[in-house]
């Protein structure tokens, strides 16, 4: 008797602690939605212009063409410099992202075939950005709570030696 009732309250200790569910976000949302969707709807950009155009004197081509301008919101200016590194990185063949200097705004071009590494590389350069903001802000405050502690330490000193 004793055996069964351990058990089930170990099993009960263990559902008491066991995730019932897990969730994270997920990429396959922002899959359906188009290249220019995903800078509209992320925070840290303003989308400026969009234009998209086929080829009329080529019509046997059937390609189209889109560019969508966008600068940097004005809360995340201080992240300009890792826009610029990441923009100039390597990006997948069929992406062209230009940072015109003159007008500060960000170029995005590609072609309509090319939607699926479009959006891919725009998550990935999003992500890469997002998990700079939180690198950034747990620094900070383990930088913070390193000062407390070197100021905590010196006015230990002060009255251990005074």
């Amino acid at each position: 008797m004793s055996v069964t009732a351990t058990i089930s309250s170990e099993n009960n200790n263990a559902n008491a602690f066991a995730f019932q569910n897990i969730s994270r976000n997920s990429i396959s949302q922002s899959q359906e939605l188009g290249a220019m969707d995903i800078l509209a709807m992320c925070e840290m950009v303003d989308v400026v212009d969009t234009t998209s155009f086929g080829f009329p004197n080529f019509p046997e081509v059937k390609k189209t063409f889109h560019a969508v301008y966008f600068q940097i919101n004005e809360s995340f200016a201080s992240l300009k410099g890792l826009f610029r590194g990441l923009a100039s990185l390597g990006k997948p063949e069929g992406v062209i992202l230009e940072y015109v200097s003159e007008r500060e705004t960000f170029t995005l071009k590609y072609y309509a075939s090319n939607e699926i590494e479009v959006k891919a590389y725009l998550n990935k350069f999003i992500q890469s950005i997002q998990d700079e903001i939180r690198f950034k802000s747990i620094l900070n405050q383990i930088i913070e709570n390193q000062r407390k502690i070197k100021a905590e330490e010196s006015l230990l000193l002060q009255k251990l030696f005074a």
